[in-house]
């Protein structure tokens, strides 16, 4: 809960903290940065539409999340920056409400996350950063993220599949790939797949085409400061 003075504070700009949902924001049209929300499972995250000007934004939901979406999340159309945790079991909510966030540049997805949908390309054409973290899946998720036009550097942990597949022409514009803790026998990328490549790492044995062997590690790839984030 905030106290009445911070909600009361309409010239402000950045919140950074620890913040229980809900408290007041009716005051807070001039805030950009609101990092971050905890939101337990009694309580619906629900932001108004006076936060109007709300560019980076991290919400952790703790408990059960049924029947959870991003519709509320999906108002704040100048968002650019989204940090997303769920604590507890899967969740699979559909990403269309974020298309309505049209200045989404960086998105990070923590949780068990059950399927990723083949049409995130149209929810989130101007994506560059997508962090997926914690998801265990035992899908291949690159046919749904190589089609993503404009990502530039793609984060995933902890994912369980026999092979990481591209396609020819996959992942036009990506040129950093970071694969930690997943338990990934190959990574296959066909002729013309990931062509913009320059930062390649890998902490597991994984197989990958002789091409990207000499593909140096990433040096400061992250795109957002991971000190502000809530691990």
């Amino acid at each position: 809960m905030l106290p009445d003075e911070i909600c009361n504070a309409k010239q402000l700009r950045h919140l950074i903290g620890c913040f229980k949902w809900p408290f007041r924001v009716e005051n807070l049209t001039n805030l950009q940065t609101l990092n971050y929300i905890v939101v337990d499972d009694r309580m619906e995250f629900n932001p108004s539409w006076d936060l109007i000007n709300l560019h980076e934004l991290c919400v952790i939901f703790n408990g059960e999340r049924k029947g959870f979406t991003l519709d509320s999340i999906g108002r704040l159309r100048n968002l650019r920056t989204l940090y997303l945790q769920i604590t507890n079991p899967a969740w699979n909510p559909t990403l269309q409400p974020l298309s309505h966030c049209q200045h989404l540049l960086q998105l990070k997805l923590h949780g068990v996350i059950e399927k990723l949908p083949t049409e995130m390309h149209e929810f989130l054409p101007n994506l560059k950063y997508l962090s997926l973290y914690g998801s265990k899946m035992e899908e291949d998720p690159m046919p749904s993220l190589e089609k993503l036009p404009k990502l530039t550097i793609l984060d995933l942990n902890e994912f369980n599949v026999n092979k990481f597949a591209c396609t020819a022409g996959g992942f036009p514009q990506l040129e950093i790939l970071i694969l930690s803790d997943c338990d990934v026998g190959e990574l296959q990328v066909d002729e013309g797949g990931m062509p913009l490549l320059r930062g390649l790492y890998i902490d597991y044995d994984v197989s990958i085409p002789e091409r990207l062997w000499s593909i140096p590690v990433p040096k400061n790839w992250d795109l957002a400061d991971d000190d502000e984030w809530p691990y």
